[in-house]
């Protein structure tokens, strides 16, 4: 029986949605083809294209990462769509589940609610029976063997290319450059940070950086093999003005990856397991060994002296008992007469907070350990843990809001990213009294990752339910004082908001919804 038939009169046609995925840039599987390919298709069985999602640039191994094909399986099983059927180009667009379960289920979450997916390009078209299921079943297999067999020939070019010395992707550690060489190995340039080459058969190697960040890489090599310790070396090399590779102060994690990266030997480890390749690893299979090539181009430290740096931090990183830990605790509140988590990180006998946390649970436990009673009242962290359903309990209702609008927002962490257009990175706000029981203040987060506004939850000084809401711009945060007082300034009042109803309106416009669309 003909679509035309099964879901439309003639001279009515019966509305439909369309999926469509391109995750290369292959002009045979644009989305303009596979979407033009639709349309016929559709016009040809009496169907109109009602609805479009479409995953761009997306890998098809999965459903995470592909916000389009999630929508579309909400809206089908919110019964949102309108529509009688699904238009997809094949087989492969629809997925390259490693599981074929996966891709099936899919389909069949579909048709439970009403919509048939029809694979156009397919032979078995829009037909039932046991020889097109079969078929069928066989092309996700396909598909998903399509993967695999892709993923080992990848994985095979790109050993046999680090085994050349050739570097296969990622930023260059601090103190080496990029260079970009031609296919004869000829140098073309130094790629900067954030560049990338723009010729397939061009290559990227690593070499020595600029002077000044060589010498401080040695600097740091060989004051590890004299014993400083890691966080010493990030004190002085902050006292001394230096910047790391992002142009940001140095931390003490940056400065350990330095110290375990062998790369400052002239050394490339490539092929280390990990989930974010073609193939995610099956726990069952045996593991990969990674790939080391040594002396794929020229070091900036010697192997004795990164191996003496290694020795010698084995050494100091041995395991403390809790008598040494809560000992060195004393030690710093006899020494400066107080203890706070900036003296801890910043004096070199004491191990970090975050060692005291991983240990004790909490800083007030240990502190009580030994008799120390802080300054500020200790209620601070009860109140600090109180407030914490309040950060999932907001992002919860302004993305239900926001889909309830008709955008689509996925959660990563704390941050929302609404219509693949903007993200808002939320953060609580807890109010502290450091200039006295009369001088009630709220510290300003860091805005960090790729957000675009910064939405800070201001808590009440109980931490009992949320005063107002901060929102602001990143480029504006950068700048934006770092303290909310209790009395906020004009500036500071023009960014606080009683809701997050202008988080909504700001999906509305982005998305291009008509004005009657606000609530």
């Amino acid at each position: 029986m003909s679509a035309q038939h099964r879901y439309g009169k003639e001279g009515s046609a019966v509305p439909v949605a369309e999926y469509v995925r391109m995750s290369t840039d292959k002009q045979d599987m644009s989305v303009d083809n596979q979407r033009q390919a639709i349309a016929k298709y559709a016009a040809t069985h009496n169907m109109r294209v009602a609805q479009s999602y479409v995953d761009e640039a997306r890998s098809g191994l999965d459903i995470e990462g592909r916000p389009a094909l999630q929508r579309l399986l909400t809206d089908v099983q919110n019964r949102a769509t309108g529509c009688v059927a699904i238009l997809v180009f094949d087989v492969s667009r629809w997925g390259r589940f490693q599981n074929v379960d996966e891709s099936a289920f899919y389909e069949f979450l579909c048709t439970k609610h009403g919509l048939r997916v029809i694979y156009i390009a397919e032979p078995f078209g829009d037909t039932d029976g046991p020889l097109q299921n079969l078929l069928k079943s066989l092309k996700r297999s396909m598909a998903a063997e399509y993967s695999r067999e892709l993923s080992s020939k990848v994985f095979a070019g790109q050993v046999r290319l680090a085994r050349q010395g050739f570097a296969m992707g990622g930023m260059a550690a601090y103190g080496l450059s990029r260079q970009l060489v031609d296919a004869l190995g000829n140098p073309r340039c130094i790629l900067k940070r954030g560049e990338r080459k723009s010729i397939a058969t061009d290559r990227v190697r690593l070499i020595p950086g600029p002077p000044d960040e060589v010498a401080v890489v040695r600097w740091i090599f060989k004051q590890s093999a004299a014993g400083v310790s890691v966080k010493e070396l990030t004190t002085r090399l902050n006292k001394r003005g230096k910047l790391n590779a992002r142009g940001a102060p140095w931390n003490m994690s940056t400065i350990s990856d330095m110290l375990n990266d062998l790369r400052y030997i002239g050394t490339i480890v490539f092929g280390r397991p990990n989930s974010r390749g073609l193939i995610k690893t099956n726990p069952q299979d045996p593991p990969r060994e990674p790939i080391r090539i040594d002396n794929a181009f020229p070091a900036i430290v010697s192997p004795e002296l990164f191996q003496e740096a290694r020795a010698r931090r084995a050494d100091k990183t041995r395991k403390l008992t809790d008598e040494e830990l809560l000992e060195a605790l004393r030690d710093l509140w006899r020494r400066e007469g107080r203890i706070t988590t900036r003296l801890m990180n910043a004096d070199p006998k004491v191990p970090t907070a975050q060692a005291y946390l991983h240990r004790f649970g909490s800083l007030r436990y240990a502190y009580r350990q030994i008799g120390y009673t802080q300054d500020r009242c200790l209620g601070f962290g009860d109140i600090r843990d109180r407030i914490q359903v309040w950060l999932p309990s907001v992002m919860g209702c302004v993305r239900d809001a926001m889909e309830e609008d008709g955008s689509s927002v996925t959660q990563k962490g704390r941050t929302l990213r609404v219509d693949e257009t903007w993200a808002a990175s939320f953060h609580l706000m807890q109010s502290s009294s450091a200039g006295g029981p009369d001088k009630v203040r709220w510290v300003l987060p860091h805005l960090r990752g790729t957000a675009d506004i910064l939405v800070g939850i201001r808590m009440d000084v109980k931490g009992i339910r949320p005063l107002d809401y901060l929102i602001l711009p990143a480029v504006s945060a950068k700048t934006w004082p770092d303290i909310i007082q209790e009395q906020p300034g004009a500036g500071a009042s023009f960014y606080l908001f009683d809701s997050l109803q202008v988080l909504r309106d700001l999906a509305n416009l982005s998305r291009g919804a008509p004005s009657d669309a606000r609530r």
